[in-house]
């Protein structure tokens, strides 16, 4: 049995996926596992990684390494995103992680992370939905992705991600309203390309994947036990409201103590949240589609093809 491996370095995380490989060229998952790096913290918006964020960095990495040990892997593919390829030191990280591992790291630009993406989810959408828009929330960047059934119509990666915000927009704990009309200007400004594509094809679905909708649909499954979400599935709009509420109203303490809330996410996810809000109120979205396919299994769904 063939079986890949692919890390996806984040700005928030950096995230595991080990599978085997099917004749068919489809893939099983054996391991799937998302540790914290914030490799942002403290330099996101100068462009650099600080001492303290190479050091989570390669100790995540390291981590990987071990459980890639125990799993026989034929093949590893390791890619670097938002916080990376902004970095003007990132030559010292990737350095390190050669000299420690002796993995190269693809520094992926933002279109083909957006491309990535699409290709990731894509795997998890098994009925026809006509066009839709993905968004991916991610740390240093949000990638949108039109598209419909067959192919992508437009993408783009916007420097915009959430660790970018928190340290470019002052917010109290909790949120107050005029804070998050902050929020979401900000937003704004950076947005006018997707505005003008959505106005032309006036996507009616968005799906959301990754790090934050993934803590909103854990939130919701602890709300409601009779739900069980698997790898794709439809998020009722009153339902995430409901959650959003809750959250622009809480505090970091009561945040850390809420059923299905990921640590992780505790200090960034009130600002996710009020993107996603933003986004749904502003285009109209009418239909609302959680997956955890994204990135990685884009990376590795392009890995099998390339060996194929």
């Amino acid at each position: 049995m063939t079986r890949f491996a692919v890390i996806d370095i984040g700005t928030n995380t950096c995230n595991l996926l080990i599978a085997n490989i099917l004749p068919n060229g489809s893939f099983e998952t054996v391991y799937d596992r998302k540790l914290p790096v914030k490799l942002g913290r403290g330099g996101i918006n100068k462009e650099i990684l600080q001492p303290e964020a190479i050091e989570r960095g390669i100790l995540a990495l390291q981590s990987h390494f071990e459980t890639i040990q125990k799993y026989e892997v034929n093949e590893v593919k390791v890619v670097g995103t938002s916080a990376l390829r902004s970095a003007a030191n990132r030559a010292e990280f990737l350095e390190k992680a050669k000299q420690l591992l002796n993995w190269e790291i693809e520094i992926i630009d933002g279109e083909l992370e957006a491309e990535l993406i699409f290709r990731g989810v894509r795997l998890s959408l098994h009925e026809q939905i006509g066009e839709y828009l993905i968004m991916d929330i991610g740390g240093g960047s949000i990638e949108f992705i039109l598209a419909n059934d067959n192919d992508i119509i437009w993408r783009k990666s916007f420097n915009i991600g959430i660790a970018r915000a928190l340290e470019a927009i002052q917010m109290s704990d909790p949120i107050t309203p005029n804070e998050i009309l902050a929020c979401e200007h900000w937003f704004d400004d950076h947005l006018q390309d997707l505005w003008r594509i959505c106005k032309r094809y006036q996507p009616q679905t968005l799906v959301g994947c990754s790090g934050a909708f993934d803590t909103f649909m854990d939130i919701y499954e602890k709300a409601e036990p009779d739900i069980k979400i698997r790898g794709v599935s439809e998020f009722p709009l009153k339902d995430y409201l409901k959650i959003h509420e809750l959250l622009i109203q809480s505090d970091h303490e009561t945040r850390s103590k809420m059923e299905g809330m990921d640590k992780m996410r505790v200090e960034m996810i009130v600002i996710a949240s009020v993107f996603t809000n933003f986004i749904l109120q502003r285009l109209t979205i009418q239909r609302l589609i959680h997956t955890h396919y994204a990135l990685k299994e884009g990376v590795m769904d392009r890995l099998i093809h390339i060996n194929l």
